[in-house]
């Protein structure tokens, strides 16, 4: 009886474990078009900002655009990143995806080369893509990521 309740139990926190996590969604690279060419980039150099101070000391980054992805990492105070255009309105977004290096200052010759991200990007690149890197990337709270230039 008590393995049939210990196995119930367990299978039980798994379940609510399970339940508390929404599937990763990748960051996606879109670029700004008009007239059917491409004249900004899909992401812009932003900073992470606004940490509470006696906080936790950093943001997290998810592996979906919500509270209930899966940490990735954490970015402290001042870490630059870029910020990829939203699929939706900017306004309306909660959660912007985000490309970042390891180094907080960002990597030596830009963040942007790095990266891999064109700026200005050819204009035939009309079409959204998934950012796969060399990078790393993820979702955070809009609240903490500040646009430096677009």
């Amino acid at each position: 009886m008590r393995l049939l309740l210990s196995a119930l139990l367990a299978v039980g926190m798994a379940s609510v474990a399970s339940a508390q996590t929404v599937p990763d969604q990748p960051v996606m690279l879109v670029p700004l078009v008009d007239g059917g060419k491409a004249i900004a980039p899909a992401a812009s150099v932003a900073q992470i900002v606004g940490l509470k101070k006696g906080g936790d000391g950093y943001v997290s980054v998810r592996g979906a655009p919500s509270p209930k992805g899966n940490e990735r990492d954490r970015l402290t105070l001042g870490h630059y990143v870029l910020a990829a255009n939203p699929l939706d309105d900017w306004k309306k977004a909660t959660f912007i995806g985000v490309i970042y290096a390891d180094r907080k200052e960002g990597p030596e010759g830009g963040l942007e080369a790095a990266c891999g991200i064109e700026n200005p990007p050819p204009p035939t690149v009309t079409a959204k893509k998934v950012y796969t890197g060399p990078c790393k990337s993820g979702w955070v709270h809009k609240r903490f990521v500040k646009v430096l230039a677009d």
